[in-house]
């Protein structure tokens, strides 16, 4: 009799086997279809950036082509100097500065003087 219980538990055994053989296959059959999947839709994606990419980049370049025909225009024009001004005219326009800082230095002396407080003000 125990030979008939080995060959059962050897037939029960190499079924559990092939059983658990079948099912790993299942799960590594569904996991490669992930896979793929997951591979397909990131390919995807990537050539869409891609496309995109490569758009701004054509944009890119003919705004730079532009540019650069604009600046090798404006290197060829005649310098453009503009009148230098007179020694009046720049005197005219110091003259508010000075005055600023005239009446910024009368202010300091009056506080130093002890007429007014640092925060006093006129009345």
């Amino acid at each position: 009799m125990s030979n008939k219980y080995r060959k059962f538990d050897a037939t029960l055994f190499v079924r559990k086997a092939m059983r658990d053989r079948k099912e790993m296959k299942a799960e590594l059959n569904e996991l490669r279809y992930f896979l793929d999947r997951n591979v397909e839709r990131r390919t995807e994606q990537l050539l869409k950036r891609i496309t995109l990419l490569e758009s701004c980049n054509a944009t890119l370049c003919c705004k730079l082509t532009l540019a650069e025909k604009e600046i090798a225009a404006l290197k060829q024009l005649p310098a453009l100097t503009l009148p230098r001004k007179s020694a009046e005219q720049r005197d005219r326009a110091m003259k508010p500065y000075v005055m600023s800082n005239q009446a910024q230095k009368a202010a300091e002396l009056i506080i130093i003087q002890g007429k007014w407080g640092k925060h006093a003000t006129a009345t």
